[in-house]
């Protein structure tokens, strides 16, 4: 049961009676708060969503792993460069992830009576434990939001199949979703607004979403698990995030205490002191890609000043610890900012997956259009012109299957960076395929003070200390280097 406690201040009620007449006539059982409605509930879960998006999952171990970003002057090398990691660093997100987010909108899935706030609670759960998949594996789910004692009191779910239970699950879930957003009538619609967070009640922008994370969830199997013939009836049917008006993001003013998740989160330390990694400079540059100077700024100051200057991943010990960072190439505006939107889910991603599925599967799209929409979207919302550089990457003349996937995995995770960390180490592992290691024994470089052999990198979270504590049901705990189910 979700509840809020409502405090009535007499001076501000809009009532046409007194203030008197009002309390006389309200009779509260104080052991007992009033019900939160859909509107307020959908508003905290987003709330929590999105710090969980851009700090829990981007700027996390995920930003060092992805191999966009080292670590910088002025702080002892950390863990996340040695590819340590602690059972208890990522208890704050398992927590925001089930408590809070995931809590809130059980809550509405399960009592409210509007098919549209329903609908879309189906939508963000999905987002939310296919997350939670992508980390850690199996993980509670049929049995995880049973913690109230109208459900049981559960507290100690068991854990389920990621493989053969919740990844089909979350494609029902998103079924259901969708059925219910398409069938929710005008009542059900028109009292959804500024609560929602991402497309202020417009439900069919909702649908493209609900499709797109479809399309992502059964893409993500595609190497262990064929889906052609479901993919292909979704492309046909389906309507899918295609613009930037379509990308669900969370924004963000910048004044205090509304800053964007990641900014807050470092500036409440100290700051943000990662360098650009020549693991990704290195690409762009051999690709004359122009974006490198959207994702990072120039050294001021130095040998390499008015120039991008990274370092090879992990070797700032060798570096100069008395030198500036503004010797270096940092984050930039585009990728660290105040006021930065968090992105769900952006349409250049969603146009990778329907080339990458025309490619496995021979859906309805052309995958070359797919694949060139996909850089000229992430291009113009940097500000920049694609032509000359997609023409040069000739895509429509790769003469495989694996060549075309290693061109998709590299230019999507060249997108991903600055706005969508956490995915592109997600993706970047998948891509990274026993047809062709592109990452693993090409663009990644192996940290001189890794506690990994030479060549193997993580590929998965620690389950948290606070899980494995209080769970009796928590499985054994794994090593970095074991794989989701999806990644061979």
């Amino acid at each position: 049961m979700k509840n809020t406690i409502k405090l009535i201040v007499c001076g501000l009620m809009l009532f046409h009676f007194s203030c008197d007449d009002s309390l006389d006539e309200i009779n509260v059982d104080p052991n007992t708060f009033p019900s939160a409605d859909d509107p307020q509930v959908l508003t905290s879960s987003l709330g929590f969503l999105g710090y969980i998006v851009d700090a829990d999952l981007n700027y996390s171990d995920s930003f060092v792993w992805s191999q966009y970003y080292t670590w910088g002057i002025g702080v002892a090398i950390g863990n996340s460069e040695r590819y340590v990691q602690q059972a208890g660093d990522h208890d704050g997100y398992w927590s925001r992830a089930y408590a809070s987010s995931l809590a809130d909108l059980d809550y509405i899935d399960r009592n409210s009576t509007n098919k549209a706030y329903r609908g879309i609670s189906k939508v963000l759960k999905v987002y939310i434990f296919q997350g939670l998949v992508d980390h850690f594996g199996d993980i509670p789910f049929t049995e995880a939001l049973l913690g109230a004692i109208e459900d049981g009191s559960n507290f100690s779910p068991n854990y389920d199949s990621a493989e053969t239970v919740i990844y089909p699950a979350l494609v029902t879930m998103l079924d259901d979703a969708i059925e219910e957003l398409s069938t929710a009538d005008d009542d059900d619609i028109d009292v959804i607004g500024s609560d929602d967070l991402l497309y202020q009640g417009d439900i069919s922008k909702w649908m493209k979403f609900a499709n797109s994370l479809k399309l992502r969830v059964l893409m993500r199997t595609s190497e262990v698990s064929s889906q052609s013939s479901v993919v292909q009836d979704l492309i046909s049917s389906g309507t899918f995030i295609e613009t930037v008006d379509d990308m669900p993001s969370i924004t963000y003013s910048g004044a205090t205490g509304n800053q964007n998740p990641m900014f807050a989160l470092a500036e409440a330390g100290v700051g943000m002191f990662y360098f650009a990694s020549n693991s990704t400079l290195n690409v762009l540059q051999n690709l004359n890609d122009p974006r490198d100077e959207v994702f990072y700024t120039l050294a001021t100051t130095g040998t390499f000043a008015d120039n991008l200057h990274g370092i090879d991943q992990g070797t700032i010990d060798d570096e100069d610890f008395t030198a500036s960072d503004s010797n270096y190439s940092l984050a930039s505006d585009y990728a660290y900012g105040e006021a930065n939107s968090v992105i769900l889910m952006s349409p250049w991603e969603v146009w990778f997956l329907r080339a990458e599925a025309d490619a496995r599967y021979g859906t309805s799209d052309d995958e070359t259009n797919a694949f060139e929409t996909a850089i000229n979207l992430n291009f113009t919302y940097m500000g920049l012109d694609a032509s000359a550089y997609i023409n040069a990457l000739g895509y429509s003349s790769s003469e495989s299957l694996d060549d075309k996937l290693d061109v998709i995995g590299i230019q999507k995770w060249i997108a991903l960076n600055g706005t969508q960390e956490d995915e592109g180490w997600i993706e970047a592992r998948r891509f990274d395929r026993p047809a062709s290691r592109i990452f693993t024994d090409g663009i990644w470089q192996t940290p001189p003070l890794s506690v990994l052999a030479s060549g193997e990198f993580p590929s998965v979270w620690l389950y948290p200390s606070t899980e494995r504590s209080l769970n009796p049901n928590a499985p054994a705990q794994r090593t970095i280097t074991d794989n989701i189910f999806w990644d061979n």
